[in-house]
């Protein structure tokens, strides 16, 4: 994986920054690592929710017609474990193979709400020789939280995993 050191920070409220650079290293690690795939993945969402404005995050892998989640991260669970490719942002996102960025969720008829305190979403296709394979879900309880800094370090997260999945 390319780019560590390129991403930047965001600033973390009374946190300070968290970088983004210091979570690609440590997401590097752990995918080139050789690890089983589940433990790469639950890590992956683990390490992406230190970065404060991503409330949950959730790795979606296409099963089928289906995308079904198998890794997640955040302060509980969705219902939505099995979602149609097609239906709703992630389905969308999956069919498009193309990140969808949704800066308000109460405006966007395809959200499959979730969580009450979900404001926005970025989801972020995997793609593995040209078909969507699986894609990351970041819900984010801030109206438009996703910047295009976010969507290009998304984007090489999920081009690291497609080696992965």
């Amino acid at each position: 994986m390319k780019g560590v050191g390129k991403f930047g920070e965001v600033l973390a409220g009374d946190k300070g920054k968290v970088s983004y650079d210091s979570v690609a290293e440590r997401l590097d690690k752990i995918i080139l690592s050789g690890s089983q795939k589940k433990a790469i993945t639950d890590f992956v969402c683990r390490e992406l929710r230190k970065i404060p404005h991503y409330t949950w995050v959730g790795i979606y892998e296409v099963q089928g017609d289906e995308l079904v989640l198998t890794s997640w991260s955040g302060p509980s669970a969705t219902q939505h474990v099995r979602i149609p490719v097609g239906q709703g942002i992630c389905g969308a996102a999956a069919s498009a193979k193309e990140t969808i960025v949704v800066p308000d969720v109460n405006r966007d008829p395809r959200y499959l709400q979730c969580f009450l305190n979900t404001s926005s979403e970025v989801v972020v296709p995997v793609l593995k020789e040209g078909a969507a394979v699986a894609e990351i879900d970041i819900d984010s309880d801030q109206l438009n939280a996703f910047s295009p800094t976010d969507t290009e370090f998304l984007a090489w997260v999920a081009g690291g995993l497609a080696g992965v999945l």
